[in-house]
């Protein structure tokens, strides 16, 4: 039996509610690593700058501030 062949038996093997999980995941295996848009880039920049500025709240902060 081929690899192939064992990752179809497992596949067909799943519960129902696991197949959208595997979908994901050997989709996210086919694609390869996508490269980051130039905008998701900026706002990690944007992150790692404000925690080296020192421009961070707590977790608690946040849930008493966030609107919900």
């Amino acid at each position: 039996m081929t690899v192939r062949d064992n990752v179809h038996q497992i596949v067909d093997a799943l519960p129902e509610e696991r197949l959208a999980d595997a979908l994901d995941y050997l989709a996210e295996l086919k694609d390869g690593e996508q490269p980051l848009s130039p905008e998701t880039e900026a706002a990690i920049e944007e992150g790692l700058d404000d925690l080296r500025q020192g421009r961070t709240i707590t977790l608690e902060e946040y849930r008493r501030t966030r609107h919900v």
